[in-house]
């Protein structure tokens, strides 16, 4: 797994795998205890996405475990495609 650097994923295009363009990544959120990912923010113009409905921000939070890949865009899954195994498997 690759390391990726924080400032590497400003403003980066967030899509899902089924060809969805969902936004543009915002932010993102760890757990300060152990470092782990747990949010990725996206601004976006859609009202909701896989059921999360926009903040009052108008970002939608969705949760790390739908990460597919980073590369010159982030990928995510619906969480209909996520089974148990994938679900701890990040392509970086």
């Amino acid at each position: 797994m690759r390391t990726v650097l924080a400032y590497e994923l400003s403003n980066i295009q967030v899509t899902s795998t089924d060809g969805r363009e969902i936004g543009t990544l915002s932010n993102i959120t760890l757990d300060t205890a152990t470092g782990e990912l747990e949010t990725v923010v996206v601004d976006s113009d859609r009202p909701e996405i896989f059921n999360v409905e926009q903040d009052s921000d108008g970002c939608i939070r969705l949760p790390a475990v739908l990460i597919e890949s980073v590369r010159d865009h982030l990928t995510v899954h619906p969480p209909s495609e996520l089974d148990a195994s994938s679900r701890d498997a990040v392509d970086l």
